[in-house]
């Protein structure tokens, strides 16, 4: 394993960053029928994992692996605003209340958005860093 750390270039870094949200946003159909902490864990997991794999993997400095999975939360944050909002919207409209589905599906199209960017990008950041560490300690 040692042979293979570090030896990819440094823009790889955004390939996992990518695999990291697409992954995560399949995860939410996995665990569709579980708790909301286990989507979430899972959901962490699959960021930290991706982030960590990232920057020990390539030849990546951490301000471009931290850059990388900031812009992926941001992505991830924005996609599941669009999807709650969009949810929300729908719900109170087969009630009859498309008036106000629209107000209430931004909120918690926000409220999803802001949790969904919290989880991905500490465990994005924080796999990187953790990425780093083990890299260097490798001497790669």
């Amino acid at each position: 394993m040692n042979d293979k750390i570090g030896t990819l270039a440094a823009g790889y870094v955004w390939l996992f960053a990518l695999g990291a949200v697409l992954l995560g946003a399949g995860s939410g159909y996995l665990t569709a029928g579980m708790d909301a902490e286990v989507g979430q864990g899972v959901f962490l997991a699959i960021f930290a994992g991706a982030g960590f794999a990232s920057t020990l993997l390539t030849k990546a400095k951490a301000l471009v692996s931290v850059g990388a999975f900031l812009v992926a939360a941001f992505g991830s944050a924005a996609t599941y605003y669009v999807l709650a909002a969009q949810a929300m919207a729908e719900a109170t409209g087969a009630l009859g209340a498309a008036e106000a589905g629209g107000v209430l599906g931004a909120a918690v199209g926000a409220f999803v958005a802001v949790i969904t960017f919290l989880v991905s990008a500490t465990g994005g950041i924080g796999g990187a860093l953790a990425g780093m560490r083990v890299r260097k300690q490798a001497g790669a």
